[in-house]
């Protein structure tokens, strides 16, 4: 048995629970080369995680930043599972672009922006110099040097890296997924073996995303609507990621509408009050003791702001018009009267 996990990380991988780094459990976490815990098993493990208040309040700040007349933004709901960095992986020969500070997915900007390019171009950027439609490309994404524009041309539309949104998918952003290669020597040899029908088929455990994303552009405010429709039908139509011929990375054409805002102080509040009364989170939502913290504010703004986000995430399960219990009544009823 080969110790593949370094010991000062093995204790801390343990203890997080769905609160641990994916990425790090992807490439630094799997215990033994033939130990007892499978592939599979180690990537059950891995799609467990959900977000932490950390992301939580990072995603917050990201949509408060790109808020302005410089930016568009816009949420896209994911109808089919999505491969993307999938060549990244370590030992579980499976990867998963995972942000390095926040443990959670992301398009990476670049991606986003050949997807769309390579869209918008097929469709209206196929004619010459004088054509409307390879004029907005260019003006779009830029345009490489030719003899008459030695220096190319930069284009005027940035796309950001788009951010996994918090509670889609259940807030569960990972999900297994399996890939059943049925040529395994035709491929491990690159082709000097011949496929054959006699091939046995592997499965193959994999790491997939799914709910939604944030996207969002910057830049020259008149190109910014025609940008985001470029966006939509690419991300709809062609998809983005690994295996978008079999379906794979396909978003809804409709986008979603926006949630509200989320509150920085009933996240860290509800991870504190779970932490110190050994409950869940859903538990410490409904409860006595968050309703009695937000009547103890003395920030009116912090307490609007939490009231709404709590307000939401009541209605999100149904409990602000019949509260589960009497513990919630009576906590509604303090929220009502402020």
């Amino acid at each position: 048995m080969t110790q593949l996990v370094r010991h000062a990380l093995k204790n801390i991988l343990s203890a997080h629970g769905e609160t641990a780094h994916p990425g790090l459990l992807l490439q630094r976490g799997y215990p033994e080369g033939n130990g007892d815990e499978t592939k599979t098993e180690h990537i059950a493990r891995v799609c467990a995680c959900r977000p932490d208040a950390y992301y939580r309040n990072a995603y917050a700040r990201w949509r408060k930043t790109t808020e302005g007349l410089r930016f568009c933004s816009v949420e896209l709901a994911l109808r089919s599972r999505m491969f993307t960095g999938l060549a990244g992986g370590g030992m579980v020969e499976t990867g998963c672009a995972i942000s390095h500070s926040y443990g959670m997915p992301y398009i990476p900007g670049s991606s986003v922006k050949g997807v769309v390019s390579a869209y918008a171009r097929d469709r209206l950027g196929g004619g010459g110099e004088g054509d409307e439609g390879k004029h907005a490309c260019d003006e779009i994404f830029g345009a490489p040097a030719t003899a008459q524009r030695p220096e190319g041309l930069a284009g005027l539309i940035s796309f950001h890296h788009a951010w996994w949104v918090p509670d889609s998918a259940d807030d569960h952003p990972f999900v297994q997924e399996v890939v059943t290669s049925h040529h395994l020597h035709y491929y491990g040899t690159d082709g000097k073996d011949p496929a054959t029908d006699f091939d046995s088929p592997v499965p193959n455990a994999q790491v997939a995303v799914q709910g939604s994303f944030q996207f969002v552009l910057e830049g020259e405010p008149g190109w910014l609507p025609l940008a985001r429709r470029m966006l939509i039908a690419a991300l709809s139509e062609r998809g983005i990621g690994a295996k978008t011929r079999a379906g794979y990375g396909l978003f809804d054409a409709e986008p979603q509408s926006p949630q509200s805002p989320r509150c920085p102080w009933v996240d860290q509040e509800i991870a504190r009050l779970a932490s110190e009364h050994k409950s869940d989170d859903k538990e410490m939502l409904r409860g006595k003791p968050l309703a009695n913290a937000w009547a103890a504010l003395e920030d009116p703004n912090l307490k609007a702001e939490a009231l709404d986000d709590i307000r939401s995430r009541w209605k999100k399960e149904g409990w602000w018009e019949s509260p589960p219990g009497r513990a919630s009544r009576q906590s509604k009823a303090i929220y009502e009267a402020g």
